[in-house]
C-alpha cells in the first residue's frame, strides 16, 4: 500500500475551500473524501454544475407516463471497485435504516445472483454454446503476449485491431468482452491490455456474466441520490445551470503554480470566483455523455457530432501551452469512432414483451445481464434489471435497457442505420431478433414507450492514446488544482468505471490535503494463483 504524497501547501481543512466542476461521480467522490477524510467542513465546498440535475453521466429519470430513461447500462464488480465502495460504506443506505449503502448494494447482490443463460443469440435465436471461447492458436498467442509482453509504452497509440488478426474478432471471447465493456476493433489496444489484467479473475466466466453486480434501483436513484443528500446535509453546496468558462493559473514565488480565478456563467451573467492558494479546484476534464441528444417512439436523436463538447471546451482552454494537461483532441475528435446509441424501454400494464424476453433467456429479471444478438448488424444487446429499476416505477410498469455498437450498418429489419430511427423502429429491430412473429408484434407494442439516446463520446475515453495524453491527476508542480475523471490518469485502473473516477478524487485528495492514510490498492487478481489457472484453462477451452 501506498500513500499519496503531500502538497507543498499546508493547509488547514477549516479555512479551506473547493470549487468543484463537474456533479459527475468523481466530484461527489472528491467531496466525501474531504468531508470524512480531510476533515473539510462541508459548507466550504462548492460544485459547479453545467446541468440542472446531479449525476453527470450517472443518470436514471423518468416516469411510466413519459417513459424512463437510463442512458448506460452500469455493471459493478464487487472484487474491484474497492474505492466506490469504501465511499458507499460511509454513506447511510437511504432504504433501509441503521444501514450503510455498502451493506444495501452487498445483501442485494447476495441475494440476486447473475448467470446469463442466453449470452450470446444467432440470427435464428438459437443460443450460442459460450463456453468454449473459440481461440485459434494464433489468437492465444497475440493475447499472451499482450498481457505479457507489452506495456503501454510499447503499444503507444495502437489499436486492438493492429494486435490481433481477423479470427481473433470472430471469437465468441470477442463478442462476450466486446460488448460486456463496449470496446470496439479500433478501440485503445493499452485499454483493453488494463481490463483483461484487471478483470483477469472474470475471463473464466465471461459466458456467464456471474461476477456483475448490481445496484437495488438504477445508479442515480442508488449512489448519486444517496451521496448527494448526505452532501447537502454536511452543508455542501451545488449550483446548477453555472457554466465554468475558464480557470486561470499563476506562479508563486518558490515555483509552485496555482489556479487563481474561476470564471464561468449562471442565468446568462458572468461571474467570477476568486481562488488562494489554500484553496482548491478540482475539474472533471471531458464527459463522455456531452453533446449527448435523447428521443422518443416517433422521433431521432440529433448526432451533433459538428458541435464542440462543452467539458472538453474548457479542458481544451486550460490545456493550451500546458503539455501537462494532456491532449483533449485525442479523445474528442473522433466521433464517428466513439458514439453509439441506447435505448430504453418502459412497458405499461402490458407484460407480454417481457414475459416472451423471460422465455427467450430463461432468465428472470435481473438474472441475466446482457444479451448479445451476434448476427446482428447493429451488434445489439439488451438487459433486463430486477424490477422495478426506478424507486418511482410503479408495479404494473416494467423497464428495460439495451444498445448497440455499431451504428452506421442498416439494420437487418430496418433497413436504415440505427442512428437514424425512431425509438419505434429500434424495437421493430429488436422484435425480429427475438423472432416475435409479426402477427404479435402490434399486441406487444401496446403500452411500450421507446426512449433512445444518441451519445457522440461514450467510447471515447477508449480512443487510442499514448502516455500523456491524460493528465496525471495530481499535475507535477500545481499545488491546488486536480483532474478528478475518465481522462485523468490512474495508473493500473481502468476507465468506463464508476471506480476509475472514485480512485482519481482518492488520489487529488489525499495529496491536496495531506492526508495521513494510505490509498486504497488496486487488487491484484492476475497474480491469485487461482485465477491464473482458471484463466489458463478458459483461454485454452
Amino acid at each position: 500500500m501506498a500513500k499519496a504524497g503531500k502538497s507543498t501547501i499546508k493547509r488547514n481543512p477549516k479555512n479551506t475551500y473547493v470549487y468543484m466542476i463537474g456533479s459527475g461521480i468523481g466530484s461527489l467522490a472528491a467531496a466525501v473524501y474531504l468531508i470524512r477524510d480531510a476533515k473539510v467542513p462541508g459548507k466550504n465546498i462548492r460544485i459547479f454544475e453545467t446541468l440542472d440535475v446531479d449525476g453527470g453521466s450517472l443518470d436514471g429519470a423518468g416516469d411510466a407516463n413519459k417513459g424512463y430513461m437510463i442512458r448506460g447500462g452500469r455493471m459493478l464488480n464487487i472484487p474491484t471497485y474497492e474505492c466506490l465502495q469504501d465511499i458507499m460504506s460511509s454513506i447511510p443506505s437511504i432504504e433501509f435504516q441503521n444501514i450503510s449503502m455498502e451493506e444495501e448494494f452487498l445483501e442485494f447482490n447476495e441475494e440476486f445472483k447473475t448467470c446469463s443463460r442466453a449470452r450470446l443469440v444467432r440470427r435464428d435465436g438459437t443460443k450460442v454454446d459460450v463456453t468454449k471461447m473459440g481461440f485459434s492458436s494464433r489468437d492465444r498467442r497475440e493475447m499472451e503476449k499482450l498481457i505479457l509482453l507489452e506495456t503501454e509504452k510499447s503499444l503507444g497509440a495502437k489499436k486492438i485491431e493492429e494486435v490481433f488478426g481477423k479470427h481473433f474478432f470472430k471469437t465468441n471471447f470477442w463478442f462476450m468482452w466486446q460488448t460486456t465493456f463496449a470496446f470496439q476493433p479500433w478501440s485503445s489496444a493499452a485499454e483493453l491490455r488494463r481490463y483483461m489484467i484487471r478483470f483477469m479473475h472474470e475471463f473464466p466466466r465471461i459466458h456467464t456474466l456471474a461476477g456483475v453486480a448490481r445496484t437495488v434501483y438504477n445508479q442515480h436513484d442508488s449512489i448519486v441520490k444517496p451521496i448527494v443528500d448526505w452532501l447537502k446535509e454536511n452543508g455542501v453546496q451545488i449550483t446548477f445551470k453555472a457554466t465554468v468558462k475558464d480557470v486561470s493559473f499563476v506562479k508563486l514565488q518558490k515555483g509552485e503554480i496555482v489556479a487563481d480565478e474561476i470564471i464561468y456563467s449562471l442565468s446568462g451573467k458572468k461571474k467570477t470566483v476568486k481562488i488562494s492558494p489554500t484553496d482548491l479546484v478540482i475539474f472533471t476534464n471531458g464527459c463522455m455523455t456531452d453533446n449527448s441528444d435523447q428521443a422518443g417512439m416517433d422521433t431521432v436523436a440529433k448526432y451533433k457530432k459538428n458541435e464542440m463538447p462543452p467539458s472538453f471546451e474548457l479542458w481544451e482552454k486550460i490545456a493550451e501551452g500546458r503539455p501537462e494537461f494532456g491532449i483533449p483532441a485525442v479523445f474528442y475528435g473522433a466521433p464517428d469512432e466513439s458514439m453509439w446509441m441506447s435505448f430504453t424501454v418502459t412497458i405499461n400494464k402490458n407484460p407480454k414483451l417481457l414475459n416472451y424476453i423471460q422465455d427467450f433467456s430463461r432468465n428472470h429479471p435481473g438474472g441475466g445481464a446482457l444479451m448479445t444478438f451476434k448476427d446482428s448488424s447493429w451488434l445489439l444487446s439488451i438487459v433486463v434489471a430486477r424490477q422495478p429499476h426506478f424507486k418511482n416505477q410503479p408495479l404494473d410498469t416494467q423497464i428495460f435497457w439495451g444498445y448497440s455498437l455499431n451504428m452506421f450498418a442498416n439494420g437487418d429489419y430496418v433497413k436504415k442505420p440505427m442512428y437514424k430511427c425512431t425509438g419505434r423502429e429500434i424495437m421493430k429491430e429488436l422484435m425480429g431478433h427475438l423472432q416475435i412473429p409479426k402477427k404479435e408484434q402490434a399486441e406487444m407494442m401496446r403500452g411500450l414507450i421507446c426512449r433512445t439516446s444518441i451519445m457522440p463520446y461514450i467510447d471515447s475515453q477508449f480512443q487510442p492514446r499514448r502516455i500523456g495524453d491524460r493528465p496525471l491527476v495530481n499535475p507535477k508542480g500545481y499545488e491546488n488544482f486536480a483532474f478528478v475523471s475518465q481522462f485523468a490518469e490512474v495508473p493500473e485502473d481502468v476507465v468506463f468505471t464508476m471506480e476509475y473516477s472514485v480512485r482519481a478524487a482518492q488520489q487529488a485528495v489525499y495529496y491536496l490535503m495531506g492526508v495521513d492514510k494510505e490509498l486504497t490498492p488496486v487488487s491484484k487478481h492476475q497474480y491469485s494463483p487461482k485465477v491464473l489457472l482458471d484463466s489458463f484453462f478458459k483461454l485454452h477451452s
